[in-house]
């Protein structure tokens, strides 16, 4: 639980309370609040939607109101480039390079580009990523396009390489519990941005009425910052483990907090068996390596061996 100094809540109720009867009634400040609060689902009243706001947004919102109030519309608008279709594409401004407001933005764009249903892709997530998240190929000059409305993702144009006529988007869940996005080419990542995944950062995720986020907030819904912490470090710490000489390696997987492993060729087989000493001794030895471990008292451990293949599940309780 995220606890709030009394003012802050004061700040938030009146903010909320101060704007509900000028969003209703006047267009201009609907304009305004919505640049900040961006598609919020119709379930979320406004003075809610206000409150997961950073305390910069708050004030710039009451500011712009407030100028409006006293000297009209002026000629020139601040802050937001709206796309030259019919309707305005609106954004959560966030004046950190590449944090969560742009991030809103870029999962605007793979929805924009048809990338609605994204699942973690294991087969070429990188080793410091717990979820990967990558679009299909698209056409690079379409990508530049979509990306070029949104001011907060627009400065990102440049840094898209324009040799490929191809580019993919990514977005995951990194090992140092931050959330990175940007494109990718070959193997090679291009970030536009990242921030650190906290337990208000979680909240906000789980309440983005985006398709594209979809699969994210599956997996991070029922996960608390101190889960995902717990995760990264047995990723990094089971990256190092060996159960010894093996053929190959399965794609790292995570699901319903559960890290899944697999080692191809280990031990002596017969008949697609395992020895059943064997087996018993690799088991031993991964539960006595498990115990050396800051987080073996919040794990439960699984160890299988299926047609060539050694298996090892670790839960979080």
């Amino acid at each position: 639980m995220i606890i709030k100094k009394y003012n802050q809540f004061i700040f938030e109720d009146k903010l909320g309370d101060w704007l509900l009867p000028l969003y209703k009634d006047d267009e201009y400040v609907r304009n305004i609040v919505d640049r900040f609060i961006g598609e919020t689902p119709p379930d979320i009243s406004l003075s809610n939607a206000v409150g997961l706001l950073g305390d910069w947004e708050k004030r710039e919102i009451e500011k712009l109101v407030k100028d409006y109030q006293t000297n009209g519309v002026q000629e020139k608008e601040p802050v937001v480039k709206f796309s030259t279709e019919t309707e305005p594409i609106t954004e959560a401004v966030d004046l950190t390079p590449g944090g969560k407001g742009a991030f809103t933005s870029f999962l605007k764009v793979m929805t924009a580009l048809g990338q609605k249903d994204v699942v973690p892709d294991f087969s070429i997530s990188p080793k410091d990523f717990l979820l990967f998240y990558r679009s299909s190929h698209i056409e690079t000059n379409t990508v530049k396009a979509v990306i070029s409305r949104y001011s907060s993702l627009s400065r990102f144009v440049d840094n898209i390489d324009y040799t490929n006529n191809e580019t993919i988007l990514y977005f995951g869940l990194k090992c140092d519990s931050s959330i990175e996005f940007g494109t990718m080419s070959e193997d090679v990542l291009t970030s536009f941005g990242s921030f650190k995944v906290n337990t208000s950062a979680i909240k906000w995720i789980t309440t983005l009425d985006l398709k594209s986020a979809f699969s994210l907030k599956k997996e991070l819904v029922n996960l608390t910052n101190s889960d995902i912490s717990t995760l990264c470090s047995i990723k990094n710490d089971m990256i190092e483990y060996s159960p010894g000489q093996y053929d190959t390696t399965m794609p790292i997987t995570l699901a319903d907090k559960i890290l899944s492993f697999g080692y191809q060729g280990v031990g002596k087989w017969d008949n697609g068996s395992l020895d059943s000493g064997e087996f018993e001794n690799l088991k031993s030895n991964f539960v006595l390596w498990v115990s050396t471990k800051k987080w073996s008292d919040k794990v439960l451990i699984s160890v299988k061996a299926v047609s060539q293949w050694l298996y090892i599940h670790v839960k979080l309780k």
